[in-house]
């Protein structure tokens, strides 16, 4: 019903399903050919088999699967599971400790098939509760900035974050404009000049070593792109703003 997973292995689904990613982060395949990055701290659901193609070594991750049984017993698991519609997408886990707490009362029940039962109970309503509330509160918007916060060392285009996303580019250019008053390119600009900004005034990193950790193969590029959103150099944004 729970067991941790690892990397190059093949996930097998039951009738309900959760892959949850306490911390590190993996890359999954789904169908040999849809390939997704999932972040710490994280889970989704899932409903066909999938490949563990790439994982960081301090992986910590659990797979939990409910049988038939389990879902006839529990009805509100159920009738919540139901909603699901949206697999392998993932959410942000909350509350983590009482997760953690959970999974590891689950590893310790020892076969205890009840206290088990109690526990993946719990912690089933906990992730489904999240993930009803999730779908009514989340904008595209905040999709798209927690996307860029999650991945902006890879300095991704609005292209791929629309993949990510499961929506097409025009929708998202549509939504950002209209809320932002933008186009999706500038907002991820603005976020990686924020990000920048940061470890300028708040590391003692170097330029080059900002530029790499952004996801800019030439530190000069960076250079020049630094300065034409913000009118001046890194290393002069450092001095007029260092601490």
């Amino acid at each position: 019903m729970l067991y941790p997973i690892q990397n190059n292995e093949t996930v097998i689904p039951n009738e309900r399903n959760i892959c949850i990613l306490l911390s590190g982060r993996i890359t999954i395949q789904n169908n040999k050919t849809n390939t997704f990055s999932i972040p710490s701290k994280s889970y989704f659901f899932f409903d066909k088999p999938f490949d563990i193609i790439a994982a960081s070594p301090y992986l910590e991750g659990f797979v939990t699967k409910l049988d038939a049984t389990f879902i006839k017993t529990f009805l509100d698991v159920n009738q919540l599971s139901g909603h699901i519609s949206n697999y392998f997408d993932f959410y942000r886990l909350k509350n983590i400790d009482s997760k953690k707490a959970q999974i590891q009362a689950i590893l310790n029940a020892d076969g205890n098939k009840r206290l088990i039962e109690s526990y993946m109970h719990i912690l089933w309503i906990e992730l489904l509760t999240e993930y009803e509330k999730s779908k009514k509160d989340q904008s595209t918007i905040d999709q798209f900035s927690e996307l860029i916060e999650q991945n902006i060392e890879r300095n991704y285009c609005a292209g791929t974050y629309a993949e990510m996303m499961r929506i097409p580019l025009k929708k998202l250019i549509r939504e950002v404009k209209k809320t932002e008053h933008k186009t999706p390119c500038n907002f991820i600009t603005e976020k990686v000049i924020e990000k920048a900004k940061y470890k300028l005034v708040n590391t003692k990193d170097t330029s080059q070593m900002i530029a790499y950790q952004l996801g800019f193969e030439d530190p000069y590029y960076f250079i020049k792109y630094f300065k034409k959103s913000t009118g001046v150099t890194p290393t002069q944004y450092r001095e007029n703003y260092k601490i």
